[in-house]
């Protein structure tokens, strides 16, 4: 019987001591640990206003093709399509 006392008590130290030991990690990583947040709507938003903002200036700065260059490069197009 006090065997069987002493394998009980040594389990219920054994979790005490493993309990107590991961609330002290958790207690170092939470206190010395540089927390790593990102903000995912304002970047976002920000990645969304500077590609406007690159497509809005493109289309300023881009010279237009006629209509002969337009009929050209959509005959291009057909004929790589078909040969495809």
């Amino acid at each position: 019987m006090q065997i069987l006392f002493y394998f009980c008590l040594n389990i219920i130290v054994s979790i005490i001591f493993i309990f107590i030991g991961h609330q002290i990690w958790i207690y170092i990583k939470n206190t010395y640990s540089t927390k790593k947040t990102k903000d995912l709507v304002n970047t976002q938003i920000q990645k969304y206003k500077k590609m406007m903002k690159e497509i809005q200036d493109n289309n300023e700065s881009k010279v237009f093709l006629n209509s002969d260059e337009k009929e050209l490069m959509g005959k291009r197009l057909t004929d790589f399509v078909e040969n495809i």
